[in-house]
């Protein structure tokens, strides 16, 4: 089932669309799915009081296909991909932008501590060093590529959702 489900570049180019947004639900490893899932939904927590239901809604159904889009676009050696730790990096940059208006000091320079971890983090990821904490098979590695799209998506959600009403 997964496989009908996953990023597959040549069938979403054959016109699979509905695998831009799947490939978010299926994962590789139980461990990876609970990894992706913890994220989001912590995420998705802090942002929703300040977006409410619609917009965060709104948000994930809109920014799942510009990440695989992106994937298609940017990573052209990307034939598979599963999991949703592009879309739990969008969320905790749109909840940390949620956060920043309403921030002291020591909470910004928390937020933007974290903001230089994360940028750091798919800056090692992209020349080649990873974590094992999501238990990827042998021969699939970390699509740093969904992460920066999560960051790019997550600008775009922020643009998007203040032109939206909240309910």
């Amino acid at each position: 089932m997964p496989e009908l489900l996953e990023f597959d570049r040549h069938a979403i180019l054959a016109g699979e669309i509905w695998r831009l947004w799947t490939c978010h639900l299926v994962h590789y490893s139980t461990q990876h799915a609970l990894i992706d899932l913890a994220t989001a939904a912590a995420a998705g927590a802090v942002a929703l009081p300040a977006l409410g239901w619609r917009r965060l809604c709104l948000a994930i159904a809109l920014t799942a296909p510009l990440i695989s889009g992106g994937l298609l676009l940017l990573a052209p050696d990307l034939s598979y991909y599963r999991g949703a730790s592009g879309m739990a990096v969008m969320l905790a940059v749109l909840a940390a932008c949620t956060l920043w208006p309403h921030a002291g000091k020591r909470a910004r320079t928390a937020l933007a501590l974290l903001g230089a971890v994360l940028a750091v983090k798919i800056g090692a990821e992209a020349i080649g060093y990873s974590t094992a904490w999501s238990d990827l098979p042998a021969g699939v590695h970390v699509a740093w590529q969904a992460h920066l799209l999560g960051v790019v998506a997550a600008a775009i959600a922020i643009k998007a959702a203040s032109a939206i009403p909240a309910r």
